[in-house]
């Protein structure tokens, strides 16, 4: 593999798994959501529900949302500098992920418009994290010029 592909697979890796490292702190807003609303909590197996369908959306977001993102964020940033790089890739994956929601709330056709802004302004978040650890990983193995 070059070095290249093998450093960006690396990052995408990481992305995902920092992704559904998440889980636990969407799960604890759900449960603090539900206590509000007075609603039912799901049972055991909200959190392992949770978790894989966190797990695959993430596997599906690696290549449709992170990838671009920090490529973009790469290209943009000839420079190298670390700071160019997430500025441009969180821009890049905010409005990805907002294009996306608010995409499949369109297509649904089952929310309403503030619920919709809401849904992608907690996606456009939950994605700076993954895309922050994508680019740290990225860029460090190719400042250290490993493999």
């Amino acid at each position: 593999m070059s070095r290249p592909i093998d450093r960006h697979a690396v990052g995408a890796v990481v992305a995902w798994v920092v992704f559904v490292a998440q889980v636990p702190v969407i799960y604890a807003g759900l449960l603090v959501y539900v206590w509000i609303t007075d609603g039912d909590p799901g049972g055991p197996l909200a959190l392992p529900a949770i978790c894989c369908s966190v797990a695959c959306l993430g596997a599906a977001l690696v290549p449709l949302l992170f990838v671009p993102a920090v490529w973009v964020g790469e290209i943009s940033a000839k420079s190298g500098r670390l700071y160019a790089k997430l500025l441009v890739a969180f821009a890049v994956a905010a409005a990805l992920a907002t294009f996306y929601v608010a995409g499949i709330a369109a297509l649904t056709d089952g929310s309403t418009v503030v619920a919709t802004l809401w849904v992608c302004l907690f996606s456009a978040g939950a994605v700076l994290g993954p895309t922050a650890a994508y680019v740290a990983v990225a860029h460090r193995r190719l400042r250290t010029g490993s493999s």
